[in-house]
């Protein structure tokens, strides 16, 4: 039996709508973030080595260089004043990383929900159609509800699966960066302020 994607949506009924408009905002997101992390790939050894050699630039897509940037360009101020900054940089630096993955979180959590519903809402049709013909039902008659019914979970899972397995990828994307920025900052204290 084969089937034909559209109408497989139009036989799902009104609640693979939202589910649509929920896999269009997942996939622009899921888009935008691997461009994103694309662009902004780096790695921490050779930052270090580069803030070692005191070659750091805050124009750089390297998230960790601007970082060494912020954090040495008003050393001649005190360590307190240079953590103070590279903790304001840190916090502008995880926010813009992390995102959309709360939203893409939400559409991973609330897929399921809607295909759900919708799965009630074909055995409500179903039971609805049992009770009006009685005696004379038979399984074709009720079959309907329960096949539009099963595609809404089939479609909310579809939505939610790869929006969750992202969103998982890109909090363990953010949680290196906040795990790399800390020993960034170890290294740049002791670089410049151990040796007084």
């Amino acid at each position: 039996m084969e089937f034909d994607l559209k109408d497989l949506f139009l036989k799902g009924g009104g609640f693979m709508w939202p589910l649509l408009i929920l896999s269009l905002i997942s996939v622009a997101i899921i888009l935008e973030r691997t461009v994103f992390y694309l662009i902004h790939r780096y790695r921490l050894a050779s930052v270090i080595s580069s803030v070692q050699e005191k070659v750091a630039s805050g124009a750089s897509t390297n998230p960790l260089l601007s970082f060494a940037s912020a954090f040495s360009e008003d050393r001649h101020q005190g360590e307190d004043h240079c953590l103070n900054v590279s903790e304001r940089e840190a916090t502008r630096l995880i926010s813009t990383h992390e995102r959309g993955i709360r939203i893409l979180a939400l559409i991973a959590a609330i897929s399921p929900l809607i295909g759900l519903l919708g799965t009630v809402w074909g055995m409500v049709i179903a039971f609805s159609k049992i009770a009006t013909l009685g005696e004379t039902v038979t399984p074709a008659d009720f079959a309907d509800g329960i096949w539009t019914g099963l595609l809404t979970t089939v479609a909310g899972l579809l939505v939610a699966i790869p929006a969750m397995a992202m969103a998982k990828i890109y909090e363990a994307r953010v949680d290196r960066l906040v795990r790399d920025l800390n020993t960034l900052t170890s290294h740049l204290r002791e670089q410049l302020f151990s040796k007084s």
